[in-house]
């Protein structure tokens, strides 16, 4: 990186505090999880207590799934074509969070695309950023971490405490949830000492986990029995690929969210290099999960397909092709990558 978080830090805070008449927007990417939208309203939250206006700016409402939050409706905005053009009318500068292109953020991307400062904070290795106020960290676990490097920083300038219980435990939740509850190859030492730091600040591990990972209902139960039982195995059983319809989220009464975690049961076949599932959604659009091992880089075969990610947990989508013409397509390029590694 061309620069250290400390002077990040300093030029970002520079560049915020140069107009408290309008608001900072923070933007996290679209299909909110829980990483980008921890370090989102944490963001917002400690922005506000610097003296700064700030909401976040969200394509659609907060999924059930993320509800335990418990996160203040004053605190975002949802985008519609009825308060596009008034939230707009009130920004000072764009904040991006957890992803650093407008395309990855759905209806919000017009209003970051329209802003005249910009600010990016990112952790995905595929990130192209084109703003000098950038930082991007492939290396951490999380955005939350970097934001809550980037806060220490803010905190040590001015001498106000801006993480307490709540901002605490949002970051908490986005160390957690991309981190897999500290069990992917992205944990580092730091992403301890950083969740201690925050666990002393009053966030809660046990509940996140609880939510984050364990609670379900049936209609999850009955997608991830209907989505398992088809799978199939490809490359001498080193590719796992399973589909999921928007009939078979119908007929099992599925919520949104439900097909979260499938990708890692296949990954975690023993024989599996790389597994993939393929989400239909009401729009016509392919959204694909990408999980791996390491002899297979995620985020370089999502590139090849049009997408991104980290180098073990990437994504890319496709429209105006059938769900198992685009299965038939993953499966021969993810052969030929194969080979060419």
């Amino acid at each position: 990186m061309a620069e250290t978080m400390h002077e990040y830090a300093k030029k970002v805070y520079d560049l915020l505090s140069s107009d408290k008449e309008k608001e900072i927007q923070v933007f996290p990417h679209a299909r909110v999880d829980g990483d980008c939208l921890g370090t989102a309203v944490a963001l917002s939250s400690a922005l506000r207590k610097l003296g700064l206006l700030s909401k976040v700016v969200l394509e659609c409402e907060i999924p059930p799934r993320l509800a335990f939050m418990s996160i203040p409706s004053d605190l975002y905005y949802v985008v519609t074509e009825e308060t596009k053009e008034e939230i707009r009318s009130r920004q000072a500068v764009a904040f991006a969070v957890d992803c650093s292109e407008s395309k990855r953020m759905g209806a919000a991307e017009v209003l970051f695309e329209k802003a005249e400062k910009t600010v990016i904070l990112d952790h995905h290795v595929s990130s192209a950023p084109k703003t000098e106020y950038s930082y991007v960290d492939g290396k951490s676990a999380s955005c939350a971490e970097l934001l809550y490097l980037l806060i220490k920083e803010w905190e040590e300038m001015t001498g106000l405490t801006l993480v307490e219980r709540f901002e605490a435990d949002w970051l908490m939740v986005g160390i957690q949830s991309d981190s897999g509850r500290f069990s992917y190859e992205n944990t580092r030492a730091g992403t301890f000492r950083i969740a201690a730091e925050l666990m002393e600040r009053g966030a809660n591990v046990t509940k996140n986990a609880y939510h984050l990972f364990d609670e379900t209902n049936e209609g999850k139960v009955r997608l991830h029995a209907r989505a398992l039982s088809s799978m199939q195995l490809y490359a001498d059983r080193r590719i796992a690929i399973t589909g999921i319809t928007l009939k078979m989220m119908e007929e099992t009464g599925a919520p949104e969210g439900a097909a979260d975690g499938i990708v890692n049961v296949l990954r975690d076949i023993d024989t599996v290099q790389v597994a993939f599932v393929v989400r239909e959604n009401e729009d016509g659009e392919l959204r694909v999960n990408c999980r791996s091992k390491e002899s297979f880089d995620a985020a370089e075969f999502a590139q090849t397909m049009g997408g991104g990610g980290h180098h073990r947990a990437a994504g890319f989508s496709a429209k105006g092709i059938s769900i198992s013409d685009f299965m038939t397509r993953i499966v021969a390029e993810a052969t030929a990558f194969m080979e060419r590694a």
